[in-house]
């Protein structure tokens, strides 16, 4: 089946198709919602089938792989723990590959434009640090990451899975300097969303810097030079309704509820994500209570890459099934409510915000009138 014919729930955006046709056909174009999706210019394409070659969501171009081992972890350092997301270890793996005269590449926030940038230098490395709970655009990188490869660079790519199996796809044969580590994800809102939801709360500031997490706490934060927006989503659940509709899964792209990676098996060398459930913390440091990274090795490189930064870590290992007991997202997709389904029949044609209000109001009537009692 063509790219051009596929349903949105069997496209992912992750762009390799756009990246690896030879006849430069194919342009990623954004939908009414913000999401995007393939557009074939049909008088030039010569129906080769490289785009359903590296299509991650053809079951037939998906190769998992079970764990290995299972860790948790966090970063010795202390500013650099509290600056990341669980518990840093993303940020030592980086540092290593730098180290070595590598590159990195990952999802930065640039004011409120979220994207995957390529990182070579130490100093740019806290670009990549924090969550961003958006899709990220990796346009134009997967060229990239095949000429540091040529080139004999180690390189480090982190991303969500479907990203992940993309690149892969578009490499084809994966050399053993590039490592592939992908991300715990549990489903992605667009950029359009997340820009329609900011201008809704700033009222026209310019928005410098945006923030999902806080260690283990889920607070987004909007900040300008005049203006500061923050909620925690715990505390205040109706306060931010972006954040609100991404912890309740009603946002996510249509491919999201449908995920062939939300599964115990995995596709990259490292799965990193947050170790929920995590018994005997007493066996890491009390720092632990601002977050703990899950490593979940696939590949004898992604261990062996484990093994060679464990000294900048405190880390234990812990079995594979507490690993995935803890999280959902290892065993199934999220899983698309009626309240989803309602969201995407009024959104965009009201306001995001306008639409999660709708959607969420006897929930936010009743969470009312429990506090007052």
């Amino acid at each position: 089946m063509s790219v051009s014919k596929k349903k949105k729930a069997e496209c992912c955006g992750c762009n390799a198709c756009a990246e690896i046709c030879p006849k430069h056909c194919i342009r990623m174009t954004e939908d009414a919602k913000g999401f995007l999706y393939p557009k074939v210019d049909s008088a030039t394409c010569i129906e080769c089938g490289a785009c359903e070659k590296v299509c991650p969501l053809n079951t037939s171009n998906i190769s998992l792989k079970t764990p290995l081992k299972a860790f948790a972890a966090l970063n010795k350092n202390r500013q650099e723990h509290l600056a990341s997301s669980s518990g840093g270890a993303a940020y030592i793996l980086s540092s290593y590959i730098l180290d070595k005269g590598g590159v990195v590449y990952g999802c930065t926030s640039d004011g409120i434009d979220v994207r995957h940038i390529r990182v070579e230098n130490h100093s740019d490395l806290s670009k990549l640090q924090g969550s961003k709970y958006v899709q990220s655009n990796v346009c134009g990188l997967f060229k990239d990451v095949k000429n540091d490869l040529k080139s004999g660079k180690p390189v480090l790519f982190i991303g969500t899975p479907c990203q992940v199996a993309g690149l892969k796809n578009y490499i084809k044969h994966i050399p053993e300097h590039l490592y592939i580590v992908d991300l715990i994800c549990h489903g992605v809102p667009s950029k359009k969303m997340l820009h329609d939801h900011i201008r809704h709360v700033a009222k026209g500031q310019n928005i410098q810097r945006i923030s999902f997490r806080k260690g283990n706490s889920f607070i987004i934060s909007f900040e300008a030079p005049n203006f500061s927006h923050n909620a925690d989503v715990w505390d205040e659940p109706y306060k931010d309704l972006y954040m609100k509709g991404f912890m309740d899964g009603m946002t996510y792209r249509s491919s999201c509820y449908q995920c062939p990676f939300a599964c115990p098996s995995r596709v990259s060398d490292i799965t990193i994500g947050d170790f929920w459930g995590l018994k005997n913390a007493e066996l890491l440091p009390k720092e632990s209570k601002d977050g703990v990274s899950l490593l979940l090795p696939m590949t004898d490189k992604g261990l062996k890459l484990i093994h060679s930064v464990e000294d900048n870590m405190y880390i234990c290992e812990r079995s594979v099934d507490e690993a995935v007991n803890g999280n959902t997202q290892l065993r199934h997709p999220s899983l698309q409510g009626r309240r989803s389904r309602l969201f995407n029949i009024l959104y965009p044609i009201l306001s995001f915000d306008t639409a999660m209000n709708i959607v969420l109001a006897d929930h936010k009537a009743i969470w009312k009138l429990k506090k007052r009692n």
